[in-house]
């Protein structure tokens, strides 16, 4: 089945799940979608219909919640040379959702989050992931709240045994979060600084 017939069978099965009056045929379909999820496949279909401008609102949470679950569950499904494109994309769709919808948002921050217990801050540039991410998100108003729902979310994970990180990367990421704290602290003040000046301005509701 190629990648477009994928995507169509997977929104018709959210169709049938949310809507049909038929309990089989919804049984079906929360069955298809379930195997889906466990494919190797749900990683590219799943982040395409992400980026898809006109994906509605039901796609969008399963595939945000699918994607999350392979970033916590199934890295290592994917060759090493992908973490960069995940992250990009990753990023991307943090920009595209800042302002909502909300819950899609935070699938995407808790995906992010995933990606920064698997792969060691070294590999993120100098400095570390908190200031990649700061670089890519925190320095732009409009894209602030995906950047403090990164903030919120990142110790949260460094703890959630959902994520199938090897124990001793888990140990590490603890300890880059801790010795990152000062960093966390002059980027939040930094992000307050920019939300006064937008109050301002006049830029907030």
């Amino acid at each position: 089945m190629s990648s477009s017939d994928v995507k169509t069978t997977l929104q018709e099965a959210l169709k049938a799940l949310y809507h049909h009056p038929d309990q089989q045929i919804r049984k079906d379909a929360n069955r298809w979608l379930q195997e889906f999820q466990r494919n190797v496949d749900a990683w590219q279909v799943s982040d395409s219909l992400l980026h898809e401008p006109n994906t509605n609102l039901e796609t969008l949470m399963f595939c945000s919640q699918t994607l999350k679950t392979k970033v916590q569950r199934d890295f290592e499904e994917l060759p090493s040379s992908a973490f960069i494109s995940l992250r990009e994309s990753l990023k991307n769709l943090l920009k595209r959702f800042s302002k909502g919808p909300a819950k899609v948002r935070k699938q995407i921050s808790i995906a992010m989050a995933a990606l920064t217990v698997h792969v060691p801050a070294k590999d993120w540039g100098s400095g570390g992931h908190l200031n990649w991410l700061r670089d890519e998100l925190g320095t732009t108003p409009e894209f602030l709240p995906s950047f403090l729902e990164l903030l919120e979310v990142m110790p949260e994970e460094a703890y959630n045994y959902k994520i199938a990180a090897r124990p001793e990367r888990r140990r590490h990421f603890q300890k880059e979060l801790t010795e990152s704290v000062e960093i966390a602290f002059n980027i939040l003040s930094s992000c307050l600084a920019i939300g006064d000046l937008l109050e301002q301005v006049g830029l907030t509701s």
